[in-house]
């Protein structure tokens, strides 16, 4: 196969499946076309990082008014300008001027419960006043064509779900701004309208800008409107895109985490302290550029309280997600103790306490136990299944290379890929993942355990990406991608079969080792 058709933004897959899958794909259709073709291709895929514009060029269904638009984006240096091509390629393809009946409201339950009927009009709900002639012109302008032109736009990926399955995209206003969409997850009813609902109250706490810890600055990412769109049903907020790295990246690169940790410390603190309990208070929703953090994702966060959380209440917050299942997956242990230190102490637990769970459990918690015929758990027997699922879930190093390992994440892939997949058993999946390696630790064969999982679930994600080239390329980009459904039985498979052995010690190492020598 020619370099024109090397891609990038697959480095991840250290297997160089992905890519060898991918070029596959795009080397059958470039097969049949001038090599000027594979020039575009490739350029297109070198200024944008992935296949998707390439995949559209490439289809033989395209209209000429669109491929000379990727051409063009494919020859321009300017980052401004390709990012106007990209929506004008959009536009091109979707745009349906007039169509719809366009409805610009102030208040937001109008717009979270408008009707779904069809022909229903689209409705706006547009905070800043300023903003109001542009979402009218955007949604005007592409009419009914609106909701097929978000569904087509890139995805926000994250280092540990290459694939969202289309609730989080990227894309361009017609002058080259960047926005971010979130859709409505029809799996998480009641999810956005309460985020919706949160972001409001809390921009009118916050005020605007201000100041925390040490002279670093906290906003909230730009909401630009709230609109239902008439013709798919489907309700998108739209957010100005918010430059910076997710604190998450920052913890999972190497080097020292300090004073990062110390900001995410004082930026909790400082949202406490104005009666904001964030539910999604996690590194992967803390964008940090320079001194700034924005924050993104307000679904779990309750309506602000009128005085400072008192310090019990924040204990028990941190209990929650904020510790374990948060920092505790992406940090070591004695880093979690010193960040959240007055707050979270697991040498304080008591493992004999009798009487019920005086705080909210995790729901992961609540699981394992579930899981084990306990519906209704003491306070010792709670602490002591949370402090089991903490030291599974914290990461270590690999005993082979001594690098990072982050065993909880496997956890988040598993249910992330099989929710993809549309198993309404996902959770349960994670439930067994999280016994597995609560075996694997006690067995002696906890190294195993991760990476017969991690294994399953990593060839899960391959099939995932090279299935959705597969989409592009056969014309659906607006559209679910269609489960790769040989890697996801392996996958359901793999954990099934290891957490039917876990109470046979012989028989689940043995498993284990026969799972992680099959994996490679």
């Amino acid at each position: 196969m020619s370099s024109a058709t090397r891609l990038p933004g697959y480095s991840w897959d250290t297997t160089g499946r992905i890519e060898a899958g991918v070029q596959a794909l795009i080397g059958e259709r470039l097969a049949a076309l001038p090599q000027r073709s594979a020039t575009v291709a490739n350029r297109l895929r070198g200024v944008t990082g992935d296949c998707r514009l390439a995949a559209l060029y490439l289809r033989p269904d395209m209209p000429d008014a669109v491929v000379r638009l990727c051409e063009r984006l494919a020859a321009t240096h300017n980052a401004q300008e390709r990012a106007r091509l990209h929506h004008e390629i959009g536009r091109a393809r979707f745009a349906r001027p007039g169509t719809a009946q366009v409805r610009l409201t102030d208040d937001l339950e109008h717009v979270l419960t408008a009707t779904t009927a069809a022909d229903a009009p689209t409705r706006a709900y547009v905070p800043d006043p300023g903003h109001r002639g542009m979402i009218a012109a955007l949604l005007d302008g592409f009419g009914t064509g609106f909701g097929d032109f978000v569904e087509s736009r890139h995805e926000v990926p994250g280092p540990n779900a290459r694939l969202r399955q289309g609730i989080v995209k990227s894309w361009h206003l017609p002058d080259g701004t960047r926005v971010i969409s979130k859709r409505a997850n029809p799996a998480k009813p009641g999810r956005f309208a309460q985020e919706q609902v949160a972001y409001r109250a809390i921009a009118a706490r916050l005020a605007g800008e201000i100041t925390f810890g040490r002279d670093r600055r906290l906003r909230l990412a730009p909401l630009l409107a709230t609109i239902h769109d008439g013709t798919s049903g489907h309700v998108y907020a739209l957010w100005q895109w918010a430059p910076g790295k997710t604190a998450e990246s920052m913890l999972l690169a190497p080097g020292e985490h300090t004073s990062l940790l110390r900001d995410y410390r004082d930026l909790m603190d400082a949202l406490l302290e104005r009666g904001i309990l964030w539910g999604d208070l996690s590194p992967r929703n803390v964008l940090v550029h320079g001194r700034t953090h924005h924050l993104v994702d307000f679904e779990k966060t309750q309506v602000p309280r009128e005085t400072p959380v008192p310090h019990g209440d924040r204990g028990d917050y941190c209990r929650g997600q904020v510790g374990v299942e948060e920092l505790g997956v992406l940090c070591p242990e004695e880093q979690v103790r010193a960040c959240l230190h007055g707050y979270l102490d697991p040498d304080v637990w008591d493992f004999d306490a009798p009487g019920p769970v005086p705080f909210s459990p995790r729901p992961e918690v609540t699981a394992v136990l579930a899981g084990r015929g306990i519906t209704d758990p003491d306070l010792g027997t709670y602490n002591r299944t949370d402090r089991q699922i903490w030291q599974v879930r914290s990461p270590d190093r690999e005993p082979a290379t001594g690098q990072p390992r982050y065993p909880g994440l496997v956890n988040f892939r598993v249910e992330h890929y099989l929710s993809c997949a549309g198993r309404t058993d996902a959770d349960d999946y994670d439930r067994k993942t999280t016994e597995i390696l609560i075996a694997g630790r006690r067995l002696g064969c906890f190294d195993a355990a991760v990476q017969a999982v991690a294994d399953a679930a990593d060839e899960a994600e391959r099939q995932f990406v090279v299935a959705e080239a597969a989409e592009l390329l056969a014309g659906n980009d607006t559209g679910p991608v269609p489960a790769p459904r040989a890697a996801i039985r392996a996958l359901v498979d793999c954990i099934d079969v290891l957490d039917a052995a876990r109470q046979d010690p012989d028989r689940f190492r043995s498993t284990c080792t026969a799972l992680r020598r099959d994996g490679r």
